[in-house]
Formats: structure tokens, C-alpha cells, sequence
């Protein structure tokens, strides 16, 4: 809905606007500033007191868009009077009608391809305080780079970085690499004695903050990194999935980002693993990923880089990580 609704003389408070009787009042079916001189108003089909009616053809959902002035104060000139403004939602039958149960012909909205979903994956170098997108991609070793992955869209979703991989080029399968997120969601780096690697304990559903300590891949003397995630949503009303968690190693035992520490009981599967091979070189090329997955709509690969990762200079060198 535009502010000025009926007269550009004559601007609408979105407090005045609402969708629905106030005998369904619910916070959400008020309208609220979107910017650009609109109101809008983001609410479930049958919220807000709307009524369902079906044709031959069609589902429809009727509601009103009810305007209620203040009532007229003294001094004031003119009384705006208040308008209801008919809203229906329209969608075609998908059902085949019959005296037999009924079955659905199309797939669910949640499953349906991300080009209807419009989901929008994204990774982000982060400031330190996390306020803002970090302007530079210069890091020094030791460092800490500061991740954001990140899943926007209208559906409740909940956000999980199944596996990230750094590599020297663009291309996710080149080598040196170097999977540092693994196993659906196991943060291997922050196993490193020393390391402050790991995934910040989560603020949005929609939203995974990760720490990565800064490193260089051995003898190798390119300073440029690709940093590619493996990212993951599901909707927040499904039961929770147990193979999809967020988990950091820290103060001796895996922790996990959502309070649910025993989702990462998998992750110390993989670290008895890695000690039983501690006997071999360090300086070996990080192994591929054995993880598998098949992209579906709630899945994207998102790549943020080239990150630039430099040497210290001699008076600030200190111990840092190669690969």
C-alpha cells in the first residue's frame, strides 16, 4: 500500500491501516513502514479474520483493508472518514473433486524449485563488531575472518552450513583445498590446539555468524582464497532434522550453535578418526570432502572471494596455520 492511499495531500499513518475486523486483532495484521513511501502488511491467508470460499475453479480468500482515522480534534477543519477496501486472493482449483479421498496434483510449496522459492543464499565478509559487510578483503595471518551465511526469504526457515571448503581458485573441486566445515555441519578447523575458529552461537534462525582463523595452504605462494559453503535451509515447522547441526569445537568437547549439544555427537566420531591418523605428515594436501549431496530447492553452493590472506610482517610474526 502506498502512504498516500487516497490523497498525496493527505498521508496515511500505517497505524490507521489494518487487514481485517478488530475482533481478529493481531499485531501482525496492522500495517508497518517498508520503505519507499509504502506500508505493508505480512500475514497467513486465513489471519485476520479472512474467509475462505471455493468456486468450481478457484480457492478464494476475501478479507477488508479497513482504514480508521483518529476521531476529529478540536480546531480541525475537515474529518477524514474511514474506508474498508475489499482484498481477495485468488488461486485455480488443484484438486480433482470426487467422492474418493482427495489427493493433491502438485508438489507442496516447500519442495517446489528454488526459482519459485526465490531463496537467497548468501556468504558476507563481516567487520569485527558485525555491524556491517566488510569493505577490504586483506587479512593479515592471524586474523580472524568473519562470515556471515545468510538465507532470506518470507517462509520461516532455519539456516545450516552442511560443509565449506577453501581453495586457491574459484573452482570448488581444485586442489590444494582445504574442507574446514565438514560433515554436515562440523567445524573441523576449530579442533586446531589454539584455533579461534568456530560458529557464533545463533542470534536469527535465518542467520549462521562463522570465525575462521586465517591460513596459508603450504608451499604455495599464492595468497588468494576462495572460501565456497555448502548452505542448507529448512522450514522452522518441520521436526528437526538430527543429521543438520552447527557445532564448534571449544573447551575440550563439540558444542553446538543452537544450545543442542547432542546433535554433535557425529563430530567426535570424526575427531577419534582424525587421531588415529595422527601419524601422518600435516603437510599433506587436506583430503576431499567425502560428504554427498544432491542440490535440492532449499540447497545452494554460494562462494565469496577472492580473499586475500598475507603474510605478517618480520616484527608482528607469530604462529600461524598452513595447509
Amino acid at each position: 500500500m502506498k502512504a498516500y492511499l487516497f490523497d498525496p495531500a493527505l498521508p496515511v499513518e500505517p497505524t490507521h491501516l489494518r487487514l481485517g475486523p478488530v475482533s481478529a486483532a493481531h499485531t501482525h495484521c496492522t500495517a508497518r513502514v517498508s520503505g519507499h513511501g509504502q506500508y505493508i502488511i505480512r500475514a497467513a491467508l486465513t489471519d485476520c479474520g479472512g474467509r475462505v470460499m471455493f468456486t468450481e475453479s478457484a480457492i478464494l480468500y476475501n478479507n477488508l483493508l479497513l482504514y480508521s482515522p483518529p476521531p476529529k480534534s478540536p480546531g480541525d477543519n475537515f474529518q477524514v472518514e474511514g474506508a474498508a477496501i475489499p482484498v481477495q486472493c485468488k488461486y485455480k482449483r488443484r484438486y480433482t473433486v470426487s467422492s474418493r479421498a482427495l489427493k493433491p496434483t502438485w508438489i507442496p510449496q516447500i519442495s517446489v524449485h528454488s526459482t519459485h522459492l526465490d531463496l537467497d543464499f548468501q556468504l558476507r565478509l563481516m567487520t569485527n563488531d558485525w555491524s556491517s559487510e566488510r569493505k577490504s578483503s586483506v587479512y593479515f595471518l592471524g586474523d580472524i575472518v568473519h562470515i556471515e551465511a545468510s538465507v532470506d526469504h518470507h517462509l520461516p526457515l532455519r539456516l545450516y552450513v552442511d560443509s565449506c571448503v577453501a581453495t586457491l581458485t574459484s573452482d570448488v573441486n581444485s586442489y590444494p583445498r582445504y574442507p574446514f566445515i565438514d560433515h554436515q555441519g562440523c567445524f573441523k578447523d576449530s579442533q586446531l590446539n589454539g584455533s579461534n575458529s568456530r560458529f557464533l552461537p545463533r542470534i536469527q534462525d535465518k542467520l549462521l555468524q562463522i570465525q575462521l582463523e586465517s591460513f596459508l595452504f603450504h608451499q604455495d605462494h599464492r595468497h588468494t582464497i576462495f572460501i565456497t559453503c555448502h548452505l542448507e535451509a529448512e522450514p522452522t515447522s518441520n521436526n528437526k532434522d538430527p543429521e543438520k547441526k552447527a557445532c564448534s569445537f571449544m573447551s575440550g568437547r563439540w558444542r553446538s550453535v543452537d544450545g543442542e549439544d547432542d546433535v554433535c555427537e557425529s563430530c567426535s566420531k570424526i575427531q577419534e578418526t582424525n587421531h588415529s591418523n595422527s601419524d601422518e605428515p600435516s603437510h599433506k594436501r587436506a583430503p576431499r570432502s567425502k560428504t554427498k549431496y544432491k542440490l535440492n530447492d532449499l540447497q545452494k553452493k554460494t562462494t565469496v572471494g577472492p580473499i586475500i590472506f598475507l603474510p605478517r610482517k618480520a616484527e608482528h610474526s607469530g604462529n600461524y596455520k598452513l595447509y
